[in-house]
């Protein structure tokens, strides 16, 4: 079955990055997949390994043919109806279960207030109308999908956006993320995809500046959550869970069928999901051929022992480790401010030694998170707001119409 993941751009992409453009491997007995050889073993791995959301495949029994080959074929979600080789003597199907994935079915709803009112408590909608009534009454936010139209020009600027808003989260959280240092590979596949409409680019805007993205692959009326980011600065707004709601919303006016929330535990997934399924690995191997049981049973006791020590939360513990073998700073990320309240009761005109800045200038962005946090605070909007700063300090003045704040900050370095 054609999903994104076995188009002949993905395959070749995906190759032309991580195996020298080498060609595919494919087998006659089993449709939907193409393999690569890991090394001088006979294990073939799925092109794409761990970067797709899943295939759907096929066996034609008529062609098995698998020798003392293994064939490993990795994230298969536990909802695609699967072949059983129960009644072939010459190949068996291992299942190893490594993530719980999410998904909701919208078709029992008809508008996005009508999903919060079924998923959520009273008490937290009216949380979740005030944080957003306040993101939208502070700031000039909208959002716009890219689905099969984009400019080059502005993809680019996205994608540098979203590395550096992905960038930034994982040093705030001093831990790897896998997707940076493949980011080459990320870039130069997607824009094909969108233009296809195998791929979905979710902004949101305040102002023209990008502040949540989300990309997302779209396959028979589903949309599938692939690396969702936004500004932590606008944390205390709940900008992550706001970015969530309004793509679901997207997907309930564009006739979507299926909001799939992907691999992980993280954010709102458990919340807004209606089913929970498993990321599966499936090895393929032949129960005639002792070579072949012998490295089968090789690759499922070691799923199996990741996904035990993955069960201990062991695996947070080795991304901090690997993070800081790389000779990264072990210190929280300076780009998360700090800063003091001073004090919010003074008279501006009175203040000596101060002028206005452009909190807007790169060299001032250190100010964002603290900006966000007032705003936040005292409700103001951000077009009314004036910054000041004391000469040869680090006090800065924020003053609204209606509120205002004296405040030390701390800023970062680039």
């Amino acid at each position: 079955m054609e999903t994104p993941f076995n188009s002949d751009w993905f395959v070749k992409t995906w190759l032309k990055h991580f195996k020298n453009s080498a060609a595919p491997i494919k087998f006659e007995f089993i449709d939907g997949v193409q393999f690569f050889k890991k090394n001088k073993l006979p294990i073939y791995i799925n092109i794409g390994k761990n970067l797709t959301k899943g295939f759907n495949y096929t066996i034609n029994p008529d062609k098995i043919k698998l020798g003392n080959r293994v064939l490993l074929i990795y994230d298969i979600p536990s909802y695609y109806n699967l072949p059983s080789t129960k009644q072939y003597k010459k190949l068996k199907i291992k299942n190893i279960s490594q993530y719980n994935g999410y998904f909701t079915s919208l078709n029992k709803y008809q508008h996005l207030d009508d999903f919060i009112e079924q998923n959520y408590s009273s008490s937290r909608r009216k949380m979740l109308r005030r944080r957003y009534n306040g993101l939208i009454k502070s700031f000039d936010i909208r959002t716009q999908m890219f689905f099969g139209d984009i400019t080059l020009d502005t993809y680019n600027d996205l994608f540098d956006k979203l590395y550096e808003l992905l960038d930034k989260r994982f040093k705030e959280k001093q831990t790897e993320y896998h997707i940076l240092s493949k980011w080459d590979y990320i870039k130069e596949l997607s824009y094909p995809m969108i233009l296809n409409k195998e791929l979905a680019l979710f902004v949101m805007y305040d102002e023209e500046e990008p502040i949540g993205i989300r990309l997302c692959f779209q396959h028979q009326n589903r949309l599938i959550g692939a690396i969702p980011i936004y500004n932590t600065d606008f944390a205390k707004f709940g900008l992550g869970n706001i970015l969530t709601f309004k793509l679901i919303e997207w997907c309930l006016q564009n006739n979507i069928e299926v909001f799939d929330s992907s691999k992980g535990d993280y954010g709102i997934k458990k919340q807004i999901s209606d089913t929970v399924y498993s990321y599966d690995y499936h090895v393929l191997y032949n129960p005639k051929s002792l070579i072949s049981c012998s490295l089968a049973l090789g690759l499922i006791y070691t799923f199996q022992l990741k996904q035990y020590l993955r069960n201990k939360n062991l695996h947070t513990f080795y991304h901090r480790i690997k993070y800081k073998l790389k000779g990264k700073s072990t210190k929280k990320s300076n780009k998360t401010s700090n800063y003091q309240i001073i004090e919010d009761v003074f008279d501006i005109k009175k203040e000596e030694n101060i002028t206005v800045i452009d909190y807007k200038e790169r060299r001032y962005s250190y100010l964002n998170k603290i900006i966000c946090d007032f705003l936040y605070a005292s409700g103001e909007r951000k077009k009314d707001l004036r910054t000041y700063k004391k000469k040869d300090t680090n006090i800065y003045y924020l003053v609204g119409k209606f509120k205002q704040q004296k405040v030390m900050a701390i800023p970062y370095l680039d």
